[in-house]
Parts: C-alpha cells; sequence; structure tokens
C-alpha cells in the first residue's frame, strides 16, 4: 500500500484519469473530492469523508 500526505486543496492524480483533491482535514476524518477528468462519472466530482476506523478497513474493504 501507498500512503500519501496532502495539505487541503491539494491534489493527487490516479492513472491519466481521476484527481483526488483534499477539500478538508479535521481531527478524525478527511473529506475528498474525487473528478473523473473524462467526465465518465454520473457526476463529475464526488465527496466523500473517511474517518480513522475506516481507514484502517481500507484494504478489505477495496478487494
Amino acid at each position: 500500500m501507498k500512503v500519501l500526505t496532502r495539505c487541503v486543496s491539494e491534489s493527487f492524480v490516479i492513472g491519466d484519469e481521476i484527481v483526488v483533491t483534499v477539500k478538508e482535514v479535521e481531527s478524525e476524518h478527511a473529506t475528498l473530492g474525487i473528478e473523473s477528468l473524462t467526465h465518465e462519472f454520473p457526476y463529475h466530482e464526488v465527496t466523500v469523508a473517511i474517518s480513522s476506523p475506516e481507514i484502517d478497513r481500507l484494504p478489505s474493504l477495496i478487494r
């Protein structure tokens, strides 16, 4: 697993198509904006919040 560190308003790109932007960081969770550069999503931007307990479970949720 690769761990990335970003500040609010910073982004990273997955492949050539997905941009993930840190929207907000609080003590127990971060809010991310996920955007498709090819606009293949029904909505081109989605914001999700992931709390600390969910972060520990991410590898098992992705499989």
